[in-house]
């Protein structure tokens, strides 16, 4: 069998560093293209139809999570298989476990987007509260919609293969594109129709060419991609690390969305304003330490399938050093300058109630940045199962604590309480880490 072309062997750290490049431009760009075009989206959808439109792009976001973790999984597990020699059953399989992912994915997206087309009336008219007048163009726009959602899939698992094969830059040479064009196809829909269906068929298309792309690269990158193959056998494989990242990609966003919900039930939505702008603001800076975790995921994976426990180290030890010195001047600038910062970005009022958040916050966030590297280890290594198990324990912690900091300190205790629980993670994780695989040793 030919080899598959990778550039594990002998894998320098210059690429190391190339590969969080890519990243970190993959994840940027849309933010920048989100800064350039969502005024225009306003002014020219109007506030009620923007505002669906943001539904739209949440939809799409969190429904491609519903592919009970095997993209995921399709990443650690071809890793790892490429640790084996050229010519071993393991790498043979692949294919196996490629077509085999896929097709359950598929399968998923297909229900998960007929489930959307079944409750669209549901979704419009009670759950969204939609304007009558905008009710019947919302419903059609959701049965444009719903086909983006098997793509979305699809297209998660064959960009987890490639970054299983280290093929960072052709991922990320068409993620550029994509987060870019998520937001200025709408804006070049517009001087045509301010139709929401035309709208998403625009966001439907991007995706179309997306997976598209990323079928083409995996061809490229795979010898014997295109053999079709499904087996059964391999399912639980596939299930046994997928399902327990799907309870984290269940738990994940109650953690995450609970302290706004929270706060506007016991304060004001006002109070919402005031605590999730600076929230919103400072945990941008995470995409620096995803843009890392990123390439470690594979990485781990396929050092520790080869048993090369000090190189994966080594690795550790350099991810969460990179992480702390690409993070720390604008930590330190947020903490020293918050209050101006407000002041300039939103005035004095937000100024006011806002800054000493903002300060807990970006303490919070620095060290949730760097958990992110055991976090990646952890599930790089095929233990998806402690993250969850993790995730799951904080949670029953967590909400008690956020109600009684809340209901004692307003935001600065939401802020608090979640600064507590990121730093009980990371704790954590490290520890993990550091007893299941022995990492954590500084930089040799």
């Amino acid at each position: 069998m030919q080899r598959i072309k990778l550039k594990w062997d002998n894998w320098p750290y210059q690429k190391f560093v190339r590969n969080i490049g890519w990243n970190l431009i993959g994840q940027g760009a849309p933010l920048l293209a989100a800064l350039i075009s969502i005024p225009l989206l306003v002014k020219g959808l109007g506030i009620d139809r923007f505002g669906i439109l943001t539904i739209g792009w949440m939809l799409i976001g969190y429904f491609s999570l519903f592919d009970l973790g095997i993209g995921r999984a399709l990443t650690q597990i071809i890793a790892a298989k490429l640790s084996a020699d050229s010519d071993s059953s393991a790498r043979r399989d692949i294919p196996l476990f490629i077509w085999t992912g896929l097709l359950v994915m598929l399968v998923l997206g297909i229900v998960t987007s007929l489930l959307i087309v079944g409750a669209s009336r549901w979704i419009v008219d009670v759950a969204l509260n939609i304007p009558v007048d905008l009710q019947f163009e919302t419903r059609q726009a959701l049965y444009v919609l719903a086909p983006t959602i098997p793509l979305v899939v699809i297209a998660s698992g064959l960009r987890g293969v490639l970054e299983a094969t280290q093929e960072f830059k052709a991922v990320n040479l068409v993620r550029i594109p994509l987060g870019v064009l998520m937001f200025a196809a709408p804006v070049c829909v517009l001087p045509y129709s301010q139709d929401l269906g035309m709208v998403f068929l625009s966001l439907l298309l991007v995706r179309l060419l997306t997976t598209i792309a990323f079928f083409w690269l995996c061809r490229r990158a795979v010898p014997g991609f295109t053999r079709f193959a499904f087996s059964k056998s391999v399912l639980p494989e596939l299930l046994r690390f997928g399902g327990w990242m799907t309870v984290s990609n269940i738990v994940s966003p109650i953690m995450v969305q609970m302290d706004r919900f929270l706060i506007g039930a016991m304060m004001s939505v006002a109070a919402v304003a005031y605590y999730a702008t600076p929230y919103e603001m400072v945990t941008k800076l995470l995409i620096i330490p995803a843009a890392i975790a990123g390439v470690c995921f594979p990485a781990v994976a396929n050092m520790l399938g080869r048993q090369a426990h000090a190189e994966a180290s080594n690795l550790y030890g350099r991810s969460c050093k990179y992480a702390v010195i690409l993070m720390l001047p604008a930590v330190l600038v947020f903490e020293l300058f918050a209050s101006d910062i407000l002041h300039l970005w939103l005035g004095g009022k937000f100024s006011a109630e806002s800054t000493l958040v903002f300060q807990i916050l970006t303490i919070g966030v620095l060290i949730n940045g760097v958990a992110q590297i055991p976090f990646a280890f952890l599930q790089g290594g095929g233990r998806s199962d402690i993250t969850a198990k993790l995730h799951l324990a904080e949670v029953v912690v967590y909400l008690p604590l956020l109600w009684v900091s809340v209901k004692m300190f307003g935001i600065a205790g939401a802020a608090a309480a979640w600064t507590i629980r990121v730093m009980i993670d990371a704790l954590a994780l490290h520890w993990y880490t550091r007893s299941i695989y022995g990492l954590g040793s500084a930089e040799r």
